[in-house]
């Protein structure tokens, strides 16, 4: 099911609340469905966003905000942006761009019931359960540093050197655990091998790489002044982990009531 309401309900159900919300409240959230300025900047008190993120329509309105301003603003650029909505049974708004045979992500707006569970996999919200989750938004920059390629270069090193050092726990090496840990601890140890080579085989930027970031940049800087943001004001999130653990992708977040907006920054 969509949950992009369309803008006329979205009036009615306001109209509703006429008498029951403050008159300034009433036209801020008016000017959110006409689209007049994005929901992320503060253009309230926090309190006041508080209070309304305890409202359904608050929450739909905010979705029909983000991602109607989200087209249109992919819409007046002179790119040939590829704009996914829906995929994979998800509710999202994905922008990306094709480079050579590679897609970069440019936006996402995820407004979701579909959640991740901790193994991985999904989980849907309980029947009858109503979420005043709003979503989370993503916004992509690539950027170049020779700094942030040799911590990495250092980092996969010395995770090859323990990896090197690890012995089986196991007393039998042929079947049962001790040879499932053979199988992944090789596994493993390739895989590390293979993101090594990879960065210290690449010297240059290509025109790719320099399109990629030029492109983010632009798409990036226009995004954040939309959403009446500046790079202070998103705080680092935690790292990943295993492989994603790379320091060659960061990703900085900012919190709002039932809403977060995400900045993955990826060094080339």
């Amino acid at each position: 099911m969509n949950r992009i309401y369309p803008k006329e309900l979205l009036v009615k159900q306001l109209n509703e609340y006429k008498g029951i919300l403050q008159e300034s409240i009433i036209n801020y959230l008016n000017s959110l469905i006409e689209l007049e300025f994005s929901v992320v900047r503060d253009y309230i008190s926090d309190s006041d966003r508080k209070a309304l993120a305890e409202f359904e329509l608050y929450k739909n309105i905010a979705i029909y905000n983000i991602y109607n301003r989200a087209k249109t603003f992919f819409a007046k650029q002179n790119d040939d942006f590829i704009i996914a909505e829906d995929t994979g049974g998800l509710e999202r708004l994905g922008v990306s761009i094709k480079l050579g045979n590679r897609y970069i992500e440019l936006f996402d707006f995820n407004y979701s019931e579909i959640l991740p569970n901790r193994w991985g996999g999904n989980y849907n919200i309980p029947y009858g359960f109503m979420t005043l989750k709003i979503g989370d938004v993503s916004l992509f920059q690539t950027l170049e540093s020779k700094e942030m390629k040799e911590a990495e270069m250092e980092r996969i090193m010395k995770k090859l050197e323990s990896l090197y050092d690890s012995k089986n726990p196991y007393c039998s090496y042929k079947i049962g655990p001790g040879a499932s840990w053979e199988f992944d601890h090789a596994k493993e140890i390739r895989e590390y091998e293979e993101l090594f080579k990879q960065l210290d085989n690449k010297k240059e930027l290509n025109d790719e790489d320099k399109r990629e970031i030029e492109i983010t940049r632009k798409i990036y800087a226009l995004l954040l002044e939309d959403l009446g943001l500046t790079n202070e004001s998103f705080t680092e999130s935690l790292p990943g982990f295993g492989l994603e653990q790379t320091v060659l992708n960061k990703t900085l977040v900012k919190k709002m009531p039932n809403l977060t907006v995400k900045n993955n920054i990826k060094y080339i």
